[in-house]
């Protein structure tokens, strides 16, 4: 007989009684629905892997036993004849239609290699129905049979490889047949499957992977438990760190979006440095989503597994651990719920702080531009919001000005810039104790910055509006300072100072976009001539050490300046005036020098006495002025 002769008459017999035989072999019906629910179940249980090579070597033994069968009960014409029948069974039974492309065989030399396609593979059907698509080809049995058929056929091992399938993809499955000799190395992953291997190993290999399935549960269970209480205790990042770093027994960096460390777990020397996200800053850009990056430097031999903190799809962080092998989904999933922790903790954090800044504003806005305060108050305000403001600061003022032939410039750019400067200026003090309280306005921010703060990381306050300015690249923006406040009711008024500084500053469209006020010295007093209260203040200030002293000793040191000044400051002059001898006119000045800490020669020195004293004058304080 031929092949293409070959009908099912040929071999199957039925009977009421025994049932559906293939000639001596007493065969079952069996739908094709329960084996695609088979396949899905040996997957499930056992993996992808141990189930294909149980179906690979199921339809390999059925192969082999089928050949066995056509060659006992049919008379072939010849050998080919009963090799290509596999190909007609295949048909016959409803697995699928096959037929080959490319057929060069010689059965006597050994010699196999043919090429072909599967048309409605009952398996690939089975498996898109109950598994969906896959990324290979899942014809298994189909593969395993034809291997088995052909090697009992030929006598000695022929392997199949499915190199298409529907499953796939693909618009058809496709096969290539060879003997183990003509595969040559491309066939060793395929024999690995047909390997013989006792039941009972693989049943325990099983059970080691469902108790290693159980393990990683437990320990992901265990992780989420801990970081939810560590964010309930308020532990915060460093918390989180630990915990992840004890669980999974490696260290941790947690990263800021600006590349700064926030907490760390692990006390290798010099890991952290190691760790961080600036060595791999180029690949940054690749975490989108709840991406993963794995990377490692030349000279470790360890790896890194970093995954972004996204709040809003927005990164503001990254979390980096070591790994001493490939990474796998578990540990990507772990750290994946470790990010969404730590963003729910940046997002409490951050609408705790922007209510904070919320409140600590309307503070600051009372404390600067409120002359009449209650202190007591303002002070204990400040300090359930855990700010101490009995310590010295420095009043900034910044404003934006509107560049020169520009366009007017819209809320929003003023609003971009604020932004800009607003990040600079915290991040810069980000460590310190007491952070700077900032008031942002329309073109211009207020601001109070412990002294201890500025002096800790700049030479000066001028340094610090000087950097700042460079950081910035804005040509028009002024930065004033005022000096050190001494009172809580210094605030308001060195903001005062500070602001007509600046605006002095814009009007006289100075080069130096820092200002500060102590630099104007009496200058400052023009601005605010209006308030009689002021000047007399500064006059007080000036000559408050000289007043003090004529009431405790009752002496007129504060009457001989006002008769030296009246004489220009010649010596001989006022002594004869006051009718005192030189040595006793000397002494008197450099006593008046000591009390002012002042020097009488410089001419600004003698340009603000003078003014003190007039204002004295002016607003009838004469009392000490008088005295004979």
């Amino acid at each position: 007989m031929k092949a293409q002769e070959l009908s099912l008459s040929h071999l199957i017999t039925t009977q009421e009684k025994s049932g559906v035989k293939l000639k001596d072999l007493q065969l079952t019906f069996n739908s094709t629905d329960a084996w695609g629910l088979l396949r899905k179940d040996l997957t499930s249980a056992l993996g992808i892997s141990r189930a294909k090579r149980f179906l690979m070597r199921y339809g390999w033994n059925c192969g082999v036993h089928e050949a066995r069968i056509l060659k006992k009960v049919i008379d072939w014409e010849d050998d080919v004849e009963w090799l290509i029948a596999g190909s007609k069974v295949h048909h016959l039974t409803g697995r699928v239609l096959s037929y080959p492309e490319n057929f060069q065989v010689d059965m006597e030399k050994g010699q196999f290699n043919v090429s072909g396609y599967w048309i409605d593979s009952y398996e690939a059907k089975q498996h898109l129905t109950y598994s969906g698509k896959y990324h290979e080809p899942v014809c298994y049995y189909l593969i395993g049979y034809a291997s088995g058929y052909t090697t009992e056929c030929m006598g000695k091992k022929v392997i199949f490889k499915e190199v298409k399938c529907k499953a796939k993809g693909d618009d058809h499955c496709s096969y290539i047949g060879k003997t183990v000799d003509e595969w040559g190395d491309d066939i060793s992953e395929e024999l690995f499957y047909y390997e013989d291997t006792d039941m009972a190993v693989e049943l325990d290999h099983m059970y080691k992977r469902i108790e290693q399935q159980k393990e990683k549960l437990k320990i992901g269970y265990t992780l989420s438990q801990n970081l939810t209480q560590d964010m309930l205790q308020g532990k915060g990042l460093p918390g989180f760190a630990e915990t992840i770093g004890k669980t999974l027994h490696c260290p941790v960096l947690i990263e800021g979006r600006h590349y700064e460390k926030l907490a760390s777990y692990g006390d290798i020397p010099g890991i952290h440095t190691y760790m961080s996200v600036t060595n791999i800053r180029e690949r940054l850009n690749d975490l989108t989503g709840n991406s993963f990056i794995e990377w490692s430097l030349k000279d470790k031999t360890f790896k890194f597994l970093t995954t972004p903190i996204l709040i809003k799809s927005k990164i503001f962080g990254y979390i980096t651990i070591v790994i001493d092998h490939e990474s796998d989904e578990f540990y990507k999933d772990l750290l994946e719920r470790a990010a969404i922790i730590s963003a729910l903790h940046m997002q409490n954090e951050r609408v705790a702080i922007e209510t904070e800044q919320r409140l600590k504003g309307e503070l600051l806005e009372q404390l600067l531009n409120n002359k009449s305060i209650d202190r007591n108050e303002i002070y204990d305000r400040f300090s359930y919001l855990d700010y101490n403001l009995s310590t010295e600061h420095y009043v900034m003022y910044v404003v934006i000005e509107e560049e020169v032939n520009s366009k007017e410039i819209e809320d929003y750019a003023y609003l971009n810039i604020r932004n800009k400067i607003s990040e600079y200026i915290y991040q810069d003090f980000l460590y310190e104790e007491y952070e700077p309280l900032l008031l942002p306005k329309l073109n211009s921010i207020q601001a109070i910055i412990d002294k201890h703060s500025i002096d800790n990381r700049y030479k000066s306050p001028k340094h610090f509006a000087e950097q700042l300015i460079k950081k910035l690249g804005f040509t028009n923006v002024y930065i004033g300072l005022s000096d050190q406040t001494k009172d809580i009711s210094d605030f308001y008024k060195k903001f005062q100072e500070v602001k007509r500084a600046v605006e002095l500053a814009i009007w006289k469209k100075a080069e130096n976009k820092v200002v500060l006020s102590n630099e104007l010295g009496h200058l400052t007093l023009f601005l605010s001539a209006r308030d009689p209260e002021e000047l007399e203040a500064f006059a007080n200030e000036n000559l408050r050490s000289l007043i003090e002293y004529d009431k405790k000793r009752n002496s007129e040191l504060l009457h001989t300046l006002m008769q030296y000044s009246q004489n220009e400051f010649n010596l001989h002059k006022t002594a004869r005036e006051m009718c005192i001898s030189i040595s006793g006119m000397r002494y008197r000045v450099q006593k008046i020098e000591e009390l002012l800490d002042t020097d009488l020669s410089d001419s600004n020195s003698r340009f603000q006495v003078q003014l003190s004293l007039q204002i004295l004058l002016l607003l009838g304080n004469v009392d000490h002025l008088t005295t004979a």
